[in-house]
């Protein structure tokens, strides 16, 4: 077996290190820019991993790269990819047909792949193989489950010349079935949507979190000429995919509807067509586990309609399905199919940079700031949740993937139906977003319906939505949304024992089995990284308390 360190070059930067298949490190280069969503060579990400993982350039056994055909990037530099891009545009439009040409093989997919090998040589002085942009989706969600064989499914915009693909899932390999063009994308679909209504194409969570205030019946019949399944139900179609404006046709016809019934009519549109495709190929391949990766299954809802099906016996979504998890994937894809490795279920996600002890106190003293070292930190930080107060924990590694964890979190009490409101405020974000729960494992089944064995990896990293119980609802109205559902952490004892303590001591002393839990960041910034990026956030007033490291920082309060 192998050390192998991966790089992703486009939108949402990344580097992993990936030992006998184990994810050891993996750093998103925003993390460490504090450019939201920064594209190009991920050169810090890859520095802090190779220090997170104790070894220089030189120890590795190989580098391995992510996107066969993405060659801008490579060619050009971050400028390229930098800014919102216009899903109408006419620059979009053309590299997407491009990107549609390069899954058809031929002599120019070729040639773009052929220049992206030699510019990757230049840059390590060494061959690096490339691995394909789903195929690395597929293996980061196989190889960090618990299956021994599974349906895996890609969906995002595009990636070397798909927005979908089915892939056999066993021993260790993924094997490549059939797929969607990169023209005809349910990514694509929902992006547009986004943008149409103002916001950016990678916020289109926002849609989502708007969905349940709104009348899906009244739009539905447009989005229906938006996008469908083909008879075959393997791929998608968007009629007109280049031709598309925001100023005629159905897009026009949308603006006689309001914000929330478009948004619920996206949503329910594109949980109908993903369900049935995926379904059809459960159905078809026979597979009772289900294996999920790319940027359309950060929607939570969908994923628990996915978890409703009864062809499904266990599902898992890896914790960064967007391009966050292409490095990653990349590494053990190559080493499952050069080296035979299986890789390793993933039992926690703290694989970024660490504040230590010596950071944080060194962050403090450059600040100015007083702290206090409470001898029981945890007990501490649970007395101001139970009074109320916003608190911030930034403690050890960083999260991988899209969510905070307990790590780079901020915490409140559930209980408090106004926290919600207060805290989008304070944090600059918008006044509809949801809120989460983290909920120690003892208190799981009975706050959460179809919570059980075969989704419980994936409801440790906050990638699925469940149906919350009348118990819940009653006690901690803060965290469950306007449908009823909720997107919840639920705690084990391992790898963070402090945070399970807090959440038990907590549900001790109040009888709450929850805490609002959402990550320690101000609208339009990556979550924080460093203790100097906690302090910054801290300074801005956003929150009343904050455990750094094993220091307590505290606003004065009355």
């Amino acid at each position: 077996m192998s050390l192998v360190l991966a790089v992703h070059e486009d939108t949402n930067a990344n580097a992993s290190v990936v030992r006998d298949g184990e994810i050891v490190a993996a750093v998103a280069e925003e993390r460490l820019s504090r450019q939201k969503f920064q594209g190009g060579f991920p050169e810090r990400a890859v520095d802090a991993c190779l220090a997170l993982a104790g070894v220089t350039f030189g120890d590795l056994d190989g580098v391995v790269a992510g996107n066969r055909y993405h060659v801008l990037p490579r060619l050009l530099g971050a400028g390229v990819i930098a800014g919102e891009h216009d899903l109408f545009g006419p620059e979009h439009k053309a590299w997407v047909a491009l990107q549609a040409r390069f899954h058809q093989g031929g002599p120019l997919a070729r040639g773009v792949e052929a220049l992206n090998r030699r510019l990757l040589a230049r840059r390590f002085g060494r061959g690096v193989p490339i691995v394909d942009h789903h195929s690395a989706h597929c293996a980061s969600a196989y190889l960090t489950s618990d299956f021994d064989d599974a349906l895996g499914v890609t969906i995002d915009n595009f990636g070397d010349g798909f927005s979908a693909r089915v892939f056999d899932c066993r021993a260790g390999r993924c094997e490549p079935l059939w797929g969607s063009d990169a023209v005809h994308s349910p990514g694509q679909f929902y992006g547009e949507i986004t943008q149409l209504l103002g916001f950016r194409v990678l916020d289109a969570g926002k849609v989502t979190g708007l969905s349940a205030r709104g009348d899906a019946a009244r739009a539905y019949p447009l989005m229906e000429r938006l996008i469908r399944l083909r008879p075959d139900q393997r791929a998608f179609e968007l009629p007109g995919a280049l031709t598309r404006s925001r100023k005629r046709g159905v897009f026009a016809e949308l603006a006689g509807h309001s914000r929330d019934d478009i948004c619920a009519a996206a949503q329910q549109r594109l949980e109908d067509v993903v369900v049935a495709f995926v379904q059809h190929a459960l159905q078809e391949t026979r597979r009772r586990h289900l294996v999920l990766a790319g940027g359309v299954f950060a929607n939570v809802l969908v994923n628990q309609r996915l978890w409703a099906l009864p062809e499904v016996d266990g599902l898992f979504v890896h914790p960064a399905m967007n391009d966050q998890g292409i490095s990653a994937g990349a590494a053990l894809h190559w080493q499952g199919a050069v080296e035979g490795g299986r890789g390793a279920p993933l039992d926690h996600v703290y694989l970024g940079t660490e504040v230590t002890e010596a950071s944080a106190g060194r962050a403090l003293e450059i600040a100015g700031i007083r702290a206090t070292r409470p001898n029981d930190l945890d007990a501490a930080v649970v007395e101001h949740l139970v009074a109320g107060r916003i608190v911030a924990r930034v403690s050890g590694r960083m999260e991988y993937g899209l969510r905070a964890l307990g790590h780079r979190s901020i915490l409140g009490r559930a209980s408090d139906e106004t926290l919600p409101g207060r805290l989008n405020a304070r944090l600059e974000r918008s006044e509809f977003m949801p809120f989460a729960p983290a909920t120690a494992v003892e208190h799981a089944e009975r706050c959460y319906r179809g919570y059980g064995p075969g989704i419980a990896r994936t409801a440790r990293y906050m990638t699925v939505s469940l149906d919350t119980t009348d118990a819940l609802q009653a006690v901690c109205p803060a965290v469950v949304h306007v449908d009823g559902t909720a997107r919840p952490q639920v705690v084990h004892p391992e790898p963070d024992p402090g945070y399970h303590r807090i959440l038990r001591l907590f549900e001790e002393a109040t009888g709450e089995p929850a805490v609002l839990n959402t990550s320690f960041n101000v609208h339009g910034e990556p979550i924080v990284a460093s203790a100097e990026d906690a302090l910054r956030v801290f300074e801005r007033g956003a929150i009343d308390v904050m455990a750094l490291g094993p220091f307590l920082v505290e606003r004065p309060y009355s």
